[in-house]
């Protein structure tokens, strides 16, 4: 059973109950809140009706965006990472291993059911080469948990990793919107970072599939992103300047289910290698972040722009080359300060692990091995994941008037 541990958001007034199957009934409802303006009487479709159907208003795809079948989607991810045990003795799902393999082949699997074009992009890593970037302005416990791992590896072979492509066949190939989150875990099963943000994208991606968009959506989910954004930098790299002219936008979902959470929008003007993006980043990014902002805004609930930008995530990669970007995050590790609990509640110290507490939390550690399924808040990964799918159909409809460089 699904024991919560979220805190209440002060700042909405919300009670919440969760019953065995991890459903939330919340009171006011915001996971049931359909887009404003909507009608509150019509019933709630069932996930097999809502992937037959083209849901192409905000309406009709919130409402299917629902908290029984994302965590369906991420309690697999959990069984993938408790059947592929390491030589610890510890499920993962980290990359060069077989369970990453195998959540590649599911979502794969259910892409293609879905009738998106899938590609399996494979690609090495050396060992010498990984110098892991931190993360979320982390180095000392970045630095630390890279070697760690490396000390795992052997280093005369090469990693071979993955990334996963899925293509919608509807809209101009020439206007892409790219929607991304990283697969890999490190150290355990990595179900808050990121299968929490996998199956946030998994979800959005199987309720339109059979939506027509007027540019084309893109999901990719990337891999080596934990020890240093291999997956997203291959991918990025290796684009011909003709396809990356083609791709008008990035969205990131990276962490979408924290107990203990902020709101924050990955806005990459406050990212430290800001100056290296071409200068057109900045400002055409600026219509992804507004898209988030008033999402929350319309269902009253504070966001803000995160203080790091999009360091350590995989829109980083898209900013270097030129594609404008946003995204989501709900925190991780330690510490959420007073100024965060004064908007969204909660408790000082740890965003997830141990809520209250301040030992840092599941998340990239290399010898907690918590990041599991408990580690998730249900009304959390509902809020952030239908947000996200807001902003994919917005920006899938959007349209794009200036040429990337």
């Amino acid at each position: 059973m699904f024991e919560l541990v979220s805190p209440r958001l002060k700042s909405v007034g919300l009670s919440i109950a969760c019953i065995a199957v991890a459903v939330c009934v919340l009171q006011p409802s915001i996971l049931a809140q359909p887009h404003p303006g909507s009608s509150m009487t019509k019933a709630v479709p069932s996930e097999k009706a809502c992937q037959a159907r083209a849901n192409d208003t905000p309406e009709k795809l919130l409402e299917c965006i629902q908290p029984s079948s994302l965590w369906s989607h991420l309690a697999q991810f959990q069984r993938i990472s408790d059947e592929h045990k390491g030589p610890d003795g510890h499920g993962n799902r980290d990359t060069g291993t077989a369970g990453y393999k195998a959540s590649v082949d599911y979502v794969a699997k259910l892409m293609r059911q879905a009738g998106y074009h899938v590609t399996i992009q494979p690609y090495q890593i050396n060992a010498s080469d990984i110098t892991r970037t931190p993360k979320f302005s982390m180095p000392d416990q970045g630095y630390a948990l890279t070697r760690y791992w490396l000390a795992a590896q052997p280093s005369d072979q090469p990693i071979v990793d993955y990334n996963l492509i899925a293509e919608s066949r509807f809209g101009d190939p020439n206007h892409v919107v790219v929607v991304d989150a990283h697969l890999d875990s490190i150290f355990g099963a990595g179900m808050l970072d990121n299968a929490s943000g996998s199956t946030t994208i998994l979800e959005i991606a199987l309720n339109m599939a059979k939506t027509k968009t007027h540019n084309q959506l893109r999901y990719i989910w990337f891999g080596g992103e934990e020890i240093g954004l291999f997956g997203s930098a291959y991918y990025t790299t290796h684009l011909s300047s003709a396809e990356r002219k083609r791709i008008a936008f990035d969205i990131d979902m990276d962490v979408t289910a924290t107990p203990n959470f902020d709101i924050w929008i990955a806005d990459p003007a406050n990212a430290s290698d800001v100056n290296q993006f071409p200068p057109n980043v900045v400002p055409q990014s600026k219509i992804g972040n507004k898209f988030f902002a008033d999402y929350f805004t319309s269902i009253g609930v504070v966001s803000q722009p995160s203080s790091f930008g999009n360091d350590g995530t995989d829109s980083n990669s898209f900013a270097l080359i030129g594609i404008p970007d946003s995204g989501i995050l709900t925190r991780q590790d330690c510490c959420k300060g007073a100024a965060e609990v004064a908007i969204w509640g909660g408790f000082l110290g740890n965003y997830e692990g141990t809520v209250p507490g301040n030992d840092g939390g599941c998340v990239d550690h290399s010898k907690m091995w918590c990041d599991n399924l408990s580690n998730n808040d249900p009304f959390v990964f509902g809020l952030a994941s239908k947000a996200s799918a807001f902003v994919t159909l917005k920006l899938a409809n959007h349209v794009f008037k200036a040429k990337q460089p």
